[in-house]
């Protein structure tokens, strides 16, 4: 009886050691589109930024199975700021206030308490994993020139990309503010534990008033 429980075990062990992986990013995309397809008014969106946030820089790496399965039970709908979309590369995420390894997990993360939407350097961060089209994923196919809508659910600020690079994970000036009105998307240059972030820069070009 013993030996067929140890033997349970090991199988069990070893089907969770394959399809973690497939487990997680399951997990990741209900996360992502449970947050993006909530209805959120202007005005709760306006109510959820005026709440505290936690910017925890070093949850900026790919996340292990049990984060991710913690995050599932963790998630917090009232961090949802507003949205994210980026058509060429078919990005659509929610903004959530604070840097938080469940916040990476639904969407794309804002990464300074101070920061506002079409006014100076607005940067978000998101994970990048091993399945390309979750989170962040798509930005290392984005170009120079492409589009970068984020709203508020009041006003949609479009940006269009000027630059593209990988930067050291300790290059801070990214995400600092600035006089310009520019973006900066913030994401891992590899799926798995690194130094290297993927930095994409954008321009405020146009800010478009949502008609009631």
């Amino acid at each position: 009886m013993y030996k067929k429980v140890i033997i349970a075990v090991l199988v069990l062990s070893g089907l969770l050691l394959i399809f973690s992986p497939f487990i997680k990013e399951s997990i990741i995309s209900w996360l992502s589109n449970s947050q993006n397809k909530t209805e959120l008014t202007a005005a709760q969106a306006q109510k959820n930024n005026e709440e505290k946030a936690l910017f925890e820089f070093d949850a900026i790496q790919p996340p292990s199975f049990f984060e991710t399965l913690k995050a599932g039970f963790d998630r917090e709908p009232k961090a949802v700021i507003g949205r994210i979309s980026i058509s060429s590369v078919e990005m659509e995420l929610p903004i959530l206030k604070g840097t938080t390894n469940q916040n990476l997990l639904s969407g794309a993360a804002t990464m300074r308490p101070d920061q506002k939407m079409g006014e100076g350097n607005y940067p978000l961060a998101g994970h990048h994993m091993r399945q390309k089209n979750l989170l962040f994923g798509p930005l290392l196919k984005i170009k120079k020139g492409a589009r970068i809508v984020v709203t508020d659910f009041k006003k949609d600020y479009i940006y269009t990309v000027t630059s593209k690079k990988v930067i050291s994970e300790m290059d801070a000036d990214v995400i600092q503010e600035t006089k310009e009105k520019e973006i900066t998307l913030i994401t891992c240059d590899k799926a798995e534990r690194t130094e290297g972030r993927l930095a994409v820069k954008g321009k405020l070009i146009d800010v478009a008033v949502h008609v009631k």
